[in-house]
């Protein structure tokens, strides 16, 4: 017995012998692709794309699976009969790259078939006799750059890589409950949910603009960005009956099936050939109206809406971008005068705008999400406070801020930058917190509420600015490790 156990326990140990010089021999070959490895791991996690590890570790997995295998008899096959092969890399790698061949062109294929079949994708839109609708897609009245020239590629990864902004609240953001006010006659309510989703109330009137409810991701895939976390949650459900939603363009942060799909029964704006989706998701067709830009309605004696031009883009799936217009609104209801700009970069035209229909009450200014790469299409924010002055408006609310995480900014830099250049310009800027309810011109919220945020520094080292600086040098270690293996295994051949 004392003979068996010794003979088990020496073969433990001489097998955890193997395995330890194994695993030495194979660190000592394979350390630069293993820092590579893991400098890419580290950068994917600073960015936000932790999707994309879980892609590459899931290929890690195929690979260690194909690696046992490869090990085992049943990999192994007989050139003559009882002679068996020595380890087959050759065969091990042609195994791994068929399997995950397979795997990606599986992910690609479910992702296409997804973004051009998915009812979220929603319906194609038609070609449309418009002065701004060309060679089946539709432009900006000025040549407009999605990225701009004079940044370039690795300046922004290199932006990404060193960034330190907080561009998402560590802890929950204080909201407000939604309480709708009474309404005497010729009073207005404005309720900012965070990001464009804007809900203006008279006491006969509820107008929803951009709505965006719900805790799922921002797009129809797991990549997007999820909504920050919030004291209290919001749904239609909670909300009065809505009689028009207005929508500026088509993108996912602007646009949500499951929401559309709720306010069934309200009148519908869209800009021209957002009517598609739409019908996709069973809103009956005489329930939404389409606009040009410039193209005004009036629904009745206290309520008119015209599109007007903003500088951005369209698209939902893989092959229709631009194929449906983007814009923005001017809404005269009663005695007041809104403006709602959607997303837009800086624009000669918001000073058309209030030449032609202001001046407004209130304007409502996209702020939030912005890069020098996206200058042209979003808006910095003491853009976003030149535009209300162009506009001729008395005050702006800056709204696509607090909600999703975008950009490289800090969460709260779009609100407090607009906040400090409405004191340079003397611009007021309202600043409610998200479900405030307020009655315009009266006492309009100017708080800093965001300053109540804990400003909680982030604890990950991989988030930490030094790493960012240290991260390209481990890279070059890696790079140079590859490098050595080559050589040596060159030497050895």
């Amino acid at each position: 017995m004392d003979t068996k156990a010794s003979n088990s326990t020496n073969f433990l140990a001489v097998r955890i012998s193997k395995l330890t010089t194994s695993m030495k021999m194979f660190f000592s070959r394979k350390w630069g692709v293993l820092l590579l490895i893991f400098c890419m791991y580290t950068f994917l996690q600073r960015i936000g794309l932790q999707s994309i590890n879980y892609f590459l570790f899931t290929m890690f997995m195929i690979w260690l699976i194909v690696r046992l295998f490869a090990l085992s008899s049943w990999f192994l096959k007989e050139d003559e009969p009882g002679v068996i092969n020595r380890f087959n890399r050759k065969r091990m790698w042609k195994l791994f790259g068929s399997l995950s061949g397979i795997f990606v062109i599986f992910i690609i294929l479910s992702a296409t078939i997804f973004l051009n079949f998915s009812d979220q994708v929603g319906g194609n839109a038609q070609d449309h006799d418009s002065p701004h609708y060309k060679d089946g897609t539709f432009h900006n009245l000025l040549p407009t750059q999605i990225g701009t020239e004079n940044v370039s590629f690795f300046s922004t990864a290199f932006e990404y890589l060193v960034s330190s902004e907080q561009t998402a609240p560590t802890d929950v953001l204080p909201t407000h409950e939604f309480e709708p006010i009474h309404l005497e006659e010729g009073e207005i309510s404005v309720t900012w949910f965070a990001h464009s989703t804007i809900l203006v109330q008279t006491n006969q009137t509820n107008i929803l603009m951009d709505p965006i409810f719900g805790k799922d991701n921002m797009d129809p895939l797991f990549f997007g960005p999820s909504p920050f976390p919030f004291e209290h949650t919001y749904s239609v459900e909670n909300l009065p009956r809505i009689d028009h939603v207005l929508i500026s363009h088509d993108h996912y942060d602007h646009l949500d099936m499951d929401t559309i799909k709720a306010l069934k029964g309200a009148t519908f704006h869209v800009p021209l050939g957002v009517k598609a989706h739409l019908v996709k998701w069973n809103i009956w067709s005489y329930d939404i109206n389409e606009y040009d830009w410039y193209d005004s309605l009036e629904l009745n004696d206290n309520l008119s809406l015209t599109l007007t031009p903003s500088q951005h883009f369209s698209g939902r799936g893989l092959f229709n971008g631009d194929s449906t217009l983007w814009g923005s609104w001017v809404i005269e209801v009663e005695d007041w005068r809104l403006f709602f700009s959607g997303d837009s970069g800086y624009s000669p035209e918001f000073k058309t705008i209030g030449e032609q229909h202001g001046p407004f009450d209130l304007a409502f200014v996209e702020c939030g999400q912005y890069n020098e790469a996206w200058s042209e299409i979003h808006m910095f924010p003491d853009q976003t406070v030149q535009a209300a002055i162009d506009l001729q408006a008395s005050a702006v609310l800056p709204i696509h801020n607090s909600k999703y995480e975008l950009a490289l900014h800090a969460w709260d830099a779009p609100l407090e930058g607009a906040r400090n250049a409405g004191v340079e310009k003397n611009m007021q800027v309202v600043t409610p917190m998200i479900g405030q309810t307020f009655l315009v011109n009266q006492s309009m919220p100017q708080e800093a509420w965001w300053h109540d945020v804990p400003d909680v520094p982030q604890t990950s080292w991989i988030e930490s600015q030094w790493y960012g600086w240290f991260l390209p040098l481990l890279t070059i270690a890696g790079l140079v490790g590859v490098w050595q293996q080559k050589v040596a295994g060159a030497s050895l051949e």
